[in-house]
């Protein structure tokens, strides 16, 4: 046996297990050898190295990022250790709220009936998510409203600032509230058909049986979100929109329409419906501040007797942008996810 070409292999490995010391401890935990040892015997000139070689390993990122966890924990058993093994998602905190929430909403509109926005926040929810199946269902009543078209976002009106195009109306907002429940876990259908045309009368009526028959089919919804596009203008009658800067980017504000039984139609439940309006938007609050507008409380019910959790959403107006809408239509179902899974942790 060649003993130069000996020493200057262990040489060599000596030099490597230094290198291996300098690697933090999660890394060195996860070291993987792609040669055996008689390979590289084969391979070496009997010159020692003046840095490691990288290809003699591979790094695994580690299976969890933990610097305060225990130094000797315990190997995982067989069935977590296995490359199919999904990490375990880390539940929502229950929801709480504060009276000082509450105070900070404002219930404007039409309704003369008097709330209790504290008892109303803070009361448990009646909403249970717990059945499987779809949790949310997404409608458009009014689903050809449209935005002040912009370059790169024209469209075909069918009708002043109205299109049947759905990538280019309000139902393109409920794909983007879809798309992020989705990512959260959330189940969510989408109604995408072309509710209010030919003809705008009637729309609420046709989506009321439209909803009851999703409801037949997926009892496990708990909550209803009819995504509008609201319709304001000034002194000329020229479109008008409401922009807020939101973590740096412009976007549509939102404005919660909430209805009751004052109008005369039947909707015993409505101060649920309200209180679960409420706990969304301290939710959004939090996180998005200047998104939303006061609550609009209304005679009218707008469907939203059908299930406690339905609530009817305006993203901008006329005066807005598509793109502005769109990003408020994420932030908005990001405040909902958490308001879904808060709830079914609590």
């Amino acid at each position: 046996m060649n003993r130069r070409k000996l020493r200057g292999f262990c040489a060599g490995l000596l030099l490597f297990a230094g290198a291996i010391r300098l690697l933090p401890p999660a890394a060195g935990q996860a070291l993987r050898w792609p040669e055996p040892v008689a390979a590289l015997w084969e391979n070496w000139n009997g010159e020692v190295p003046r840095t490691p070689r990288v290809w003699l390993l591979r790094v695994l990122p580690a299976a969890q990022d933990k610097p305060d966890a225990a130094p000797e924990a315990a190997e995982p058993d067989a069935a977590a250790a296995s490359p199919q093994s999904a990490p375990e998602e880390q539940a929502a905190p229950p929801l709480a709220f504060d009276a000082a929430e509450a105070d900070a909403i404002t219930i404007a509109g039409a309704c003369t009936y008097e709330t209790d926005k504290r008892a109303l926040l803070t009361q448990p929810s009646a909403l249970d998510f717990s059945a499987a199946g779809p949790k949310v269902l997404i409608v458009h009543t009014h689903s050809s409203e449209a935005y002040t078209q912009e370059t790169g976002w024209e469209y075909t009106p069918s009708d002043t600032l109205r299109t049947s195009d759905p990538a280019r109306s309000v139902i393109r907002v409920g794909d983007e509230i879809a798309s992020v429940l989705e990512s959260r876990g959330i189940e969510t259908l989408h109604d995408t058909a072309l509710n209010d045309y030919p003809s705008y009368n009637g729309a609420y009526a046709r989506m009321q049986t439209t909803i009851e028959g999703y409801l037949a089919r997926y009892p496990s919804i708990q909550m209803v979100i009819d995504v509008h596009r609201d319709a304001t203008a000034d002194a000329a009658g020229n479109p008008t929109g409401s922009v807020v800067t939101v973590n740096g980017e412009k976007c549509a504000q939102v404005m919660l329409v909430m209805g009751t039984d004052e109008g005369g139609l039947e909707h015993p439940d409505w101060r649920e419906n309200l209180a679960n309006a409420l706990k969304l938007q301290a939710l959004l609050n939090r996180s998005y501040p200047g998104l939303c507008k006061a609550i609009d409380l209304r005679t009218e019910r707008f469907n939203e007797h059908e299930t406690p959790g339905s609530m009817l959403a305006e993203f901008g107006s006329t005066g807005n942008t598509l793109q502005e809408a769109i990003r408020a239509g994420h932030d908005f179902a990001e405040g909902l996810a958490a308001l879904i899974l808060g709830l079914e942790n609590g």
